[in-house]
């Protein structure tokens, strides 16, 4: 299984834009000194709502190092940004990919410091990210990952797609190659395939798509080629209020 410590028409998930205040970690925020968030957004969605990424990232430790950022896009392109951080220093950023990358659209973002003296992991850091959209009180916590994906079998449990109802479900592709990641829709009875899609990603890529089968309370299976990370996103139309799952793998 794939430990937490902890989205163009993106992230049709969503959350809240009220006054970007900084806030304590939660219980899903962890230090390490590289992780993962999977799916950042910076871009129109539905019903004409401006879906952002709040991002507040802290320095626990006495020592000052920057944390090198670098997104990845639906292409696979790389983009990097260093953010400096003092000793016990907190940065808050209410747009991150507008502006960090100067970017629109979605994508994945790794976060990495560097080795502290004699190569040791000390420089770790706290991450808590969100997707917010504008002139809205919701919020959908994006929890990071410390640990990469493999090309294991792996579920998201607890999806529905209806009139009030959509879910949206993407991968962010690990590996230096292609990958193909074939996501089948089952009943919660696992009996009955409901739907399928199909994620080709290039080396590196993220990318997100629409379940456009009706069902309730049924759950993802993803079967990447590659290693990968995938989640699903269950997101109410009239409210935007929007719960994330990062898919758990399965591997017998």
């Amino acid at each position: 299984m794939k430990r937490l410590a902890t989205l163009t028409a993106l992230i049709l998930a969503v959350a809240a834009l009220p006054a970007f205040a900084q806030r304590r970690p939660t219980a899903l925020d962890f230090a390490s000194d590289f992780q993962t968030v999977p799916v950042m957004g910076n871009t129109p969605g539905f019903g004409g709502a401006t879906f952002l990424t709040y991002v507040a990232i802290l320095n626990p430790t006495t020592s000052a190092y920057s944390v090198t950022a670098t997104l990845y896009d639906s292409a696979g392109t790389k983009r990097e940004a260093q953010i400096s951080l003092a000793a016990g220093e907190q940065k808050v950023f209410a747009n991150f990919l507008g502006e960090v990358f100067g970017f629109t659209g979605g994508g994945a973002v790794t976060f990495k410091s560097p080795e502290s003296t004699g190569g040791t992991h000390n420089n770790r850091f706290i991450i808590s990210a969100e997707v917010r959209t504008s002139g809205t009180n919701y919020s959908t916590t994006i929890p990071a990952l410390e640990f990469a994906g493999s090309n294991s079998r792996s579920f998201v449990a607890g999806i529905t797609v209806d009139s009030t109802v959509r879910t949206n479900i993407g991968c962010f592709n690990q590996a230096d190659v292609a990958n193909n990641v074939r996501a089948t829709i089952l009943d919660k009875s696992g009996a009955q395939v409901i739907g399928t899609a199909n994620l080709s990603l290039p080396a590196n890529a993220w990318g997100q798509t629409t379940v456009t089968s009706i069902v309730s309370n049924g759950y993802v299976q993803f079967d990447p080629a590659e290693a990968a990370v995938c989640y699903a996103v269950i997101v109410h139309n009239s409210t935007s209020d929007g719960r994330f799952m990062s898919a758990a793998e399965y591997r017998p």
